[in-house]
C-alpha cells in the first residue's frame, strides 16, 4: 500500500514497518533486519524484500492521488499490533485476542 501510494515503480518506496516485517518470520527480532540465513533456507532473496523501517518515520509522500498529493506517509503498524494499542493494552502483561482470518493472542511484554 505504501509502495502504491508513493508512486509505485517511479518512486520505488518499497518499505514495511517492523511490526509487519516481524510477522513474516524472516526478520531477526534482535536486529530488526531480514535474517539472511532464514531467507536463504526458504529460498527468498533479501533483495526482493522491502526495507524495514520503524513504525513512525516519513516513508514517502503520496503521488497521483487527488486531494492527497504530497501528503507524507509517516506511520504504519500491523493490524493486530494496532488493535493491542487501540484496546489500551499498554501495561506489561496486558493482552488481547484478535479474531479474523485466524485467532491470535497478543501480549505486551514490555520490550
Amino acid at each position: 500500500l505504501i509502495y502504491k501510494l508513493c508512486g509505485g515503480a517511479a518512486e520505488n518506496v518499497h518499505v514495511t514497518d517492523v511490526s509487519n516485517a516481524s510477522r513474516y518470520m524472516l526478520m531477526n527480532i534482535n536486529t530488526c533486519k531480514w535474517d539472511e540465513t532464514v531467507c536463504r533456507e526458504v529460498g527468498i532473496s533479501t533483495v526482493c524484500l522491502p526495507n524495514i523501517k520503524s513504525n513512525s518515520e516519513v516513508y514517502g509522500h503520496v503521488k497521483n492521488v487527488p486531494c492527497l498529493d504530497g501528503l507524507p506517509i509517516c506511520g504504519a503498524v500491523g493490524d493486530q499490533h494496532a488493535a493491542l494499542l487501540g484496546h489500551a493494552c499498554l501495561d506489561v502483561g496486558s493482552s488481547k485476542n484478535t479474531y479474523g482470518t485466524g485467532c491470535f493472542m497478543l501480549l505486551n511484554t514490555g520490550m
